[in-house]
């Protein structure tokens, strides 16, 4: 499988795991930013998830999970456990990369909801969101993939990876939910 010269990289990603990002921004939005315990929710299933993926970050992604470690201390919650039996490889490839720094996105529109929705909240607790909101990596990075019409030998392997991702964080929020569940 190959891109080919008609679309970018960037373009195919987006493409193919078009559902799986809706599935995972339903998931996520359905947090009420406007409660500590919805805010709280959306921290912790993005914290087991980060968590997890630890051992492929790059210095801005490690920024990113320091920052929400932060959070969770101002909150006073625990540092969720990694999700169990995940096979991760050796090092984050596109597909992983486009996941994690194409979420920034979508953090710039969460840190203005937690802003607009509780200010109390944004003040004491927003410095995954704000550290998030810093798109330039994902600039980078999106520029060479829009630039990238000729593929490589393993373009089904970046979009297994980018899935693997947002997998991941369904997985991590479906882990959340049920231990959110059992407590209330």
């Amino acid at each position: 499988m190959s891109v080919g010269n008609s679309i970018s990289l960037r373009e195919w990603l987006r493409r193919d795991t078009a559902q799986a990002h809706a599935r995972v921004d339903a998931l996520f939005g359905s947090c009420d930013f406007a409660t500590e315990q919805g805010y709280t929710v959306f921290l912790l299933a993005q914290a087991r998830a980060w968590e997890t993926l630890r051992p492929l970050l790059d210095d801005d992604s490690m920024a990113r999970a320091d920052a929400l470690r932060r959070d969770l201390e101002t909150l006073d919650l625990p540092e969720p456990e990694p999700l169990r039996d995940v096979s991760l490889p050796a090092k984050a490839s596109l597909g992983h990369r486009y996941v994690l720094e194409g979420s920034r996105l979508g953090s710039t529109v969460l840190l203005r909801e937690l802003a607009a929705s509780s200010p109390e909240l944004s003040a004491r607790a927003s410095a995954y969101l704000t550290e998030s909101a810093r798109i330039e990596p994902w600039k980078q990075l999106s520029t060479g993939l829009q630039k990238d019409r000729d593929g490589c030998d393993n373009d089904g392997a970046i979009i297994d990876d980018a899935l693997f991702v947002f997998g991941l964080f369904e997985e991590a929020w479906r882990a959340t939910d049920s231990a959110q569940a059992k407590i209330g």
